[in-house]
C-alpha cells in the first residue's frame, strides 16, 4: 500500500463539486474553531497534517451509502455525486476536508457546540511579522464587535477572508489590482508565498480501487488511523524529552488519574506552556520545544510537578461557585486557555506572599479578559503579554494600557451564543450571585439546573432577543416544571406563593439571578423589551463592580 501526494486544494474542490463524499458510517462534522485554526496554521507553516484514505467507486456501485460534505447544499445546491462517473469516499480525513471546505466556501452552519456560523480570516500584519498562529482568526457571526473589527481590517486590506483563497484568480486580482496595504515587493512576495503554500499544499492519499474487498478496506483503515494522524505539540514534546529518560505520556497519564475533572478541560500542552512562561519564553510551538529541550531530567520533572500544582489551583479558582469565578461546570469556563496565564500569575502571587490587593488585581484582569473577549484569538501571544504586564502590575507597576483604556460601555452583553466568553462570563456572574431556587428560595443544586429562558420561547418566539443571555438563567428542574411555558405574569404568582406570599423574599430570590426590581415589574406586565433593558443595566452594573479599581 502506497500513499501518493495530491494537491489538497483539488480535493476540497472535489468536495464542492460533489465528487468527494462522506460514508454514512462516519460521524458528523465535530471540529471546533480551535481545531480548524490549528489545521490552517499547520498548512500555512508546511507541517504534516496526516494522510487521507479514499475509496474510488462508481456512485451507483458504492459498498457504503454516502452523503456530501456538510454545508454543500448551502453553497452549491446543483452538486450531485451521481452526475460523476466516479466518486471518492473519504474513509479517513473527513474532519480535515470538511473543515477546509467550511473555511473556503463559508456555508452558514454552526460549528461544534455553537449556535452560529464562523468565518475565518488571515490577518496580514501578523503574517508579515511571522506570527502565523496569531494571523489565523476564527470569529462567530454572532460576535458583532469582532466581526466588525475584522471586516474593517478587510476593507483596509489588512486582512482577507480565507474564502478569497479558493480561487487563484480572485486572490491574485486582490493582491495586484485591488489591495493598497502591501507596499513593498518584499511584503507582496511574503503574502503570496503563504497563499502558494496553502494553494499548492500536498497531502499523501491512499486511493483504494472499487475492487478492494471490504475486509481489506477495514484493515487499511485501521493502519492509517494508527499512523496518519496529525502530530500535536504534545506528541512532539514526548519525542524531544524521551532521550532524557522522561516518559512524558506516563507523567500525563498520572495527571489524568490524579485530577480527573481537571484533565477533562486541561490539555497536556498547557503544563508545558506554563513551564515555558516560567523560563521567560513565549509559549508557542517552536520556542516551547526549545525550552523543554534545554532542561535536564531533574529540572523538567520539578517544573512539571510545579506546573501541575498551579494549573490545578487555576482550575479550582475558575470553577469555584463561591470565592472563585463561578464556572462550576466545564461548559461555563469562558476560556480554558486562560488557565495557563492564571496558573503563572497565581504562582507569582504566592511567591510574593501577596495579599488582598494582588488578588483583586488578578480578578480584574480575569474579568476584563473575559468580557473584552481578549483570548478569542492569539491566545499564546496574549498569554505571554499578560504574564509580563500583570506581574509588573502586581508588583506595584502600572496596569497594562489595554486594561486602563477599557470601557464597559463597549461591552456587548446581548449575546445568544453559549460558547461566547461573554455569555459564559455572565452566566458565571449569576452563579456567583447565588442563583437561588425559584420555588424554595434556597441555594439551588447547580448541577441539577438548566440554562433556560425566563420569558418562554414558546410564547415569545418572535422577540429578537429571545435566546439572549439577558433572557436566560439557571433554573432547577423542579422550578422549570412549575414554570412550564407560562408567561411570567402566570408563573410569578406560583413562585410568590411558595415564598409564603412574601414579595420581598421572592424579589431576593430573583435578585440572586440578577433580576432587578425593575425587571421584576416588567415580568409582571409580560413586557419583554422592558425586562431585557432592565436586565442589561443590571449586568453592566455587575461588570463595572468586577472591574472597579
Amino acid at each position: 500500500m502506497r500513499a501518493n501526494p495530491e494537491r489538497l486544494s483539488d480535493i476540497i474542490k472535489g468536495a464542492y463539486e460533489g465528487r468527494v463524499v462522506i460514508p454514512e458510517f462516519q460521524r458528523s462534522f465535530v471540529w471546533s474553531r480551535e481545531d480548524i485554526e490549528e489545521l490552517l496554521v499547520s498548512i500555512l507553516q508546511g507541517y504534516f497534517i496526516g494522510t487521507f484514505l479514499m475509496l474510488d467507486v462508481p456512485p451507483k456501485k458504492s459498498p457504503f451509502p454516502f452523503r456530501t460534505v456538510e454545508g454543500l447544499s448551502e453553497v452549491n445546491h446543483h452538486a450531485d455525486p451521481y452526475q460523476h462517473p466516479m466518486v471518492r469516499l473519504v474513509l479517513d480525513g473527513q474532519q480535515r476536508i470538511t473543515s477546509l471546505f467550511y473555511v473556503l466556501y463559508e456555508p452558514r452552519i454552526p460549528l461544534k457546540r455553537a449556535r452560529h456560523p464562523y468565518r475565518f480570516y488571515f490577518h496580514l500584519e501578523q503574517a508579515l511579522k511571522g506570527e502565523i498562529e496569531d494571523a489565523v482568526v476564527g470569529v462567530s457571526l454572532a460576535d458583532r464587535r469582532q466581526i466588525e473589527e475584522m471586516e474593517k481590517l478587510v476593507r483596509n486590506h489588512r486582512a482577507i477572508p480565507f474564502s478569497l483563497m479558493k480561487e487563484s484568480s480572485q486572490f491574485y486580482f486582490w493582491l495586484y489590482r485591488k489591495q493598497q496595504f502591501l507596499k513593498s515587493e518584499e511584503e507582496i512576495n511574503c503574502i503570496q508565498s503563504f497563499y502558494f503554500r496553502f494553494e499548492s499544499f500536498m497531502i499523501p492519499v491512499v486511493a483504494l480501487s472499487a475492487e478492494t474487498s471490504i475486509n481489506n478496506i477495514v484493515n487499511i483503515f485501521e493502519r492509517i488511523n494508527r499512523t496518519g494522524e496529525m502530530l500535536s505539540l504534545f506528541d512532539l514534546a514526548v519525542a524531544r524529552v524521551y532521550l532524557k529518560g522522561i516518559n512524558l505520556r506516563e507523567l500525563w497519564n498520572k495527571f489524568c488519574k490524579d485530577y480527573v475533572n481537571v484533565a477533562e478541560v486541561v490539555k497536556p500542552e498547557f503544563l508545558l506552556k506554563v513551564i515555558a512562561l516560567w523560563k521567560g519564553k513565549e509559549p508557542k510551538k517552536g520556542m516551547l520545544l526549545d525550552v523543554i529541550s534545554e532542561l535536564n531530567q531533574d529540572e523538567f520533572k520539578h517544573l512539571w510537578e510545579k506546573a501541575t500544582e498551579f494549573i490545578v489551583k487555576a482550575y479550582r479558582r475558575v470553577t469555584a461557585p463561591q470565592g472563585g469565578y463561578g464556572a462550576f461546570r466545564s461548559d461555563l469556563i469562558p476560556y480554558t486557555t486562560m488557565l495557563v496565564p492564571l496558573a503563572v500569575l497565581l504562582e507569582a502571587i504566592e511567591t510574593h506572599k501577596g495579599g488582598r490587593e494582588m488578588y483583586d488585581k488578578l480578578d480584574k484582569w480575569y474579568w476584563a479578559s473575559v468580557f473584552t473577549q481578549r483570548y478569542d484569538s492569539a491566545a499564546d501571544t496574549k498569554t505571554y503579554q499578560d504574564v509580563r504586564e500583570i506581574k509588573c502590575w502586581l508588583e506595584g507597576g502600572n496596569p497594562p494600557e489595554w486594561l486602563t483604556n477599557l470601557s464597559v460601555d463597549r461591552i456587548d452583553v446581548d449575546v445568544d451564543e453559549p460558547r461566547s466568553a461573554v455569555y459564559r462570563g455572565l452566566m458565571c456572574l449569576i452563579v456567583l450571585e447565588g442563583a437561588k431556587d425559584f420555588i424554595t428560595g434556597q441555594p439551588a443544586n447547580l448541577n441539577e439546573c438548566d440554562d433556560d429562558h425566563i420569558f418562554p420561547r414558546a410564547k415569545f418566539k418572535n422577540e429578537r432577543n429571545i435566546d439572549s443571555i439577558l433572557n436566560r438563567t439557571l433554573i432547577s428542574t423542579q422550578s422549570n416544571k412549575r414554570k412550564g411555558n407560562k408567561k411570567p405574569s402566570e408563573y410569578l404568582p406560583l413562585f410568590r406563593q411558595s415564598h409564603g406570599n412574601d414579595e420581598k423574599r421572592l424579589l431576593e430570590t430573583l435578585q440572586s439571578h440578577l433580576i432587578s426590581p425593575e425587571a421584576y415589574e416588567a415580568m409582571q406586565r409580560d413586557n419583554f423589551q422592558s425586562f431585557i433593558e432592565a436586565r442589561r443595566q443590571t449586568f453592566i452594573q455587575k461588570i463595572q463592580e468586577k472591574l472597579k479599581d
